[in-house]
């Protein structure tokens, strides 16, 4: 059960990345996702306490229906099989530079790591350029 609804988590949450790097070029995670994501985890984490605590749910099922092993496997397969399909469908690498707040982006195959570099640059200069452009048309 755990396993199942962390594999349809995480194709949901790698559906909005890959839809966020075809409309921008690049995915940048907000802080503000990184802290409701910690604190959704943090009210499991004490809802199960106080399920189990007060054994309103027999053990071994809440075992079953959030067992960590099967949830976070199931997320990193569903982010990596489709971060995959798009690559192949779309001939690009989607990349990861960062921590924990890390940008997602999309680059050509085959480029050596100069030319991963350089072509990164220029999107991030394209992007700036494109970034200040709206601004001065909105003020």
């Amino acid at each position: 059960m755990s396993g199942i609804g962390g594999f349809l988590t995480g194709t949901i949450a790698a559906r909005g990345t890959i839809r966020e790097i075809e409309k921008k070029g690049e995915y940048h995670t907000s802080r503000n996702r990184l802290i409701l994501t910690l604190g959704v985890g943090l009210v499991i984490i004490a809802v199960s306490g106080y399920v189990i605590e007060t054994e309103a749910v027999p053990l071994s099922v809440l075992s079953q229906v959030l067992s960590v092993y099967a949830v976070l496997p199931a997320l990193y397969l569903a982010g990596a099989v489709t971060f995959r399909r798009w690559e192949l469908k779309n001939g690009k690498e989607i990349h990861w530079e960062g921590t924990w707040i890390g940008t997602f982006y999309a680059i050509p195959k085959g480029l050596t790591w100069q030319e991963r570099y350089q072509y990164r640059y220029e999107q991030r200069e394209r992007l700036r350029a494109g970034n200040s452009v709206e601004r001065a048309t909105t003020k």
